[in-house]
């Protein structure tokens, strides 16, 4: 009986496990567009215009709102840091947008992934931004 309620308990936790873990993805599968970003009141149509693209090797770089801009970033299926982050030195109207998405990302510690849904997150859980996948 023990080892039937031992048994029976080890699977519900099993399947509990399973169950509240994101779906896996692996991120430099897709390019990402910003919907939402912490700290900005862009329009929608100007965070779409914000890329975040993983390569081979760590290495990142995408569209910032002004410059292409390029980097590093280490991740497993929970954590992220994004490291190293550098812009073209072009200056537009979109300048503080493109200092706002870049700091998120630097501040970036972790993230989920849901129903096609990149969102980054800092140490106390903040959300910072807001990503979907092209």
């Amino acid at each position: 009986m023990k080892f039937l309620f031992n048994t029976v308990l080890t699977g519900l936790l099993a399947i509990g496990l399973v169950a509240c873990n994101p779906e896996p993805v692996e991120l430099s599968d897709h390019d990402w567009f910003v919907t939402d970003l912490a700290g900005s009141s862009a329009a929608k149509e100007k965070l779409a215009d914000l890329s975040l693209e993983f390569k081979e090797e760590q290495a990142i770089g995408g569209f910032a709102g002004c410059n292409d801009y390029r980097g590093a970033a280490t991740y497993n299926r929970e954590q992220i840091k994004f490291s190293t982050l550098y812009a073209d030195t072009d200056s537009c109207d979109d300048i503080n947008l493109e200092k706002r998405f870049l700091s998120n990302l630097e501040s970036s510690t972790s993230y989920t992934y849901r129903a096609g849904t990149l969102v980054l997150y800092d140490d106390g859980g903040n959300i910072l931004v807001e990503m979907e996948k092209n």
